[in-house]
């Protein structure tokens, strides 16, 4: 591994996560992860300091389950796929999309909680749903894990067989395009940001590069790159691990 650094119906109710008041949402008890809703699992303690993971779909969410079995002390983890309308019929191929609707639909779950912000994991096509969130609540989030920018879904491994064992239609979201029309206004991000990527990107994938680039307002930005194409949950969790646990000491250094 290696890192480098500078210094009507709630929105929530998409993922089974109800608000019982403003700001809030009612969770499981500490413990094993919890299925509340299609493809969103929460674990942990839910006075804790809430952790947000949004990642590509329904279809993965339990790929990134094994990151629950063990929660840190004082926090609370929520996994949820990324809340994009239902899609079209039909394959199709969303390119450039504004994320702000999903962005939209994470606000029931940015729970302060004695005074804690969230933080928000945006792992694929999550990232620029996590950034726009940022952009969009920045007083509601304390920092950001951004896990494989830029990367299309397309080239994870078993995504396609598992949407057509559930006879979905495949939709193909493209993160690059999503993120090079975000780039305007990327420098407005303030909270720190840790980048995640494999080492060995395929070319023609910018990845953390281009946010390196863009981020130049945010308190501090850390890269971290493991081995291989991407970040995988069961073969990285020791890294994704200790990345959160960097970024959240770097929030909790910065009063948030």
């Amino acid at each position: 591994m290696t890192i480098h650094s500078s210094a009507g119906r709630p929105a929530g109710a998409a993922f089974g996560i109800v608000p019982s008041s403003p700001g809030e949402a009612p969770t499981s008890r500490c413990g094993a992860s919890r299925e509340v809703g299609p493809g969103c699992f929460v674990a942990g303690d839910p006075a804790g300091r809430r952790i947000i993971l949004v990642h590509a779909a329904s279809s993965e969410s339990r790929a990134w389950t094994r990151l629950l079995r063990a929660v840190p002390a004082g926090q609370e983890w929520v996994a949820v796929p990324r809340p994009d309308p239902a899609p079209i019929s039909g394959a199709s191929r969303l390119r450039g999309t504004d994320p702000g609707v999903p962005a939209a639909a994470l606000r029931p779950l940015l729970a302060l909680r004695r005074s804690r912000k969230p933080l928000l994991i945006g792992c694929g096509s999550g990232v620029p749903v996590a950034l726009r969130a940022v952009l969009d609540f920045p007083e509601l989030v304390g920092g950001l894990l951004l896990i494989d920018p830029m990367t299309e879904e397309a080239a994870r491994p078993g995504v396609f067989r598992r949407i057509a064992a559930r006879i979905l239609p495949p939709v193909v979201r493209d993160s690059a395009a999503e993120l090079q029309a975000m780039a305007p206004v990327l420098d407005a991000v303030r909270v720190p940001v840790t980048l995640v990527q494999g080492k060995d990107v395929p070319d023609g994938f910018a990845g953390a590069s281009f946010l390196e680039q863009r981020l130049t307002g945010c308190r501090t930005l850390t890269v971290v790159t493991v081995p291989g194409q991407q970040v995988l949950p069961a073969k990285h969790e020791s890294a994704i691990r200790g990345a959160l646990a960097a970024l959240v000491a770097s929030v909790e250094r910065g009063g948030a």
